[in-house]
């Protein structure tokens, strides 16, 4: 049998985030051969979306598709180590003066999605519900099952194909603020958009910059 547990974080700056935690008994994997396991959850279509392996060390998968005529959908897949997971998308790979995207789900079951702007390589720098991405309302959304986090948004606009990972340090979530704490290891790659799949993740080395670096730009 399933249990399923939801809770409704309100808007911030107009953007809206609807978070849920499932407790589900399946497997604490996910695999781009396997139907995505929190479909039923995720509030917009995830049959048709491509999917790799962003990051194989860390165990990220990203699936993603365009949803319509100027609408993309993004879901990203990563081990559940009580942290936040980030992705994003750059012109150039870059961090700074670029947006991004992190999610979380706290000891207690509360799921969070913020947006960040990242003015520099501080957690202070990068400050939470501030950025220049144009999210589709009510679409944003972070879902924990068993030990598994899925991260997922709809967004407007095209985006970059150059895309950066990060993972924040394990047991260490944003403080009470939504500052991100720096992150523990991130890594680069690529996305195909008129394809499908991408280049999977190189793990980048050096310098600490808050967990979210993930650079991400409209067209």
């Amino acid at each position: 049998m399933e249990e399923k547990g939801f809770s409704l974080i309100m808007p911030s700056f107009s953007l809206f985030f609807l978070v849920a935690n499932a407790s589900l008994v399946s497997s604490q994997t996910d695999s781009c051969s396997s139907k995505l396991s929190v479909g039923n959850l995720i509030p917009f279509n995830t049959s048709s979306l491509s999917c790799f392996s962003a990051w194989s060390s860390e165990d990220f998968i990203l699936r993603y598709g365009k949803a319509g005529a100027s609408e993309w959908s993004f879901v990203l897949s990563a081990p559940d180590v009580g942290t936040s997971i980030s992705i994003g998308f750059s012109s150039n790979g870059m961090m700074v003066g670029s947006s991004a995207m992190a999610g979380w789900v706290s000891g207690g079951g509360s799921g969070t999605v913020k947006q960040y702007y990242l003015g520099g390589t501080s957690s202070r720098s990068c400050p939470p519900d501030q950025g220049s991405l144009k999210l589709v309302q009510g679409m944003s959304l972070i879902v924990s099952q068993n030990s598994r986090l899925f991260l997922s948004f709809q967004l407007t606009g095209q985006p970059f194909q150059k895309v950066i990972y990060a993972v924040g340090p394990s047991g260490s979530l944003p403080s009470s603020s939504g500052y991100l704490p720096q992150h523990r290891t991130m890594a680069s790659g690529t996305i195909n958009l008129s394809g499908g799949g991408g280049s999977g993740g190189s793990t980048v080395k050096g310098g600490k910059i808050p967990l979210i670096i993930i650079s991400y730009s409209l067209r």
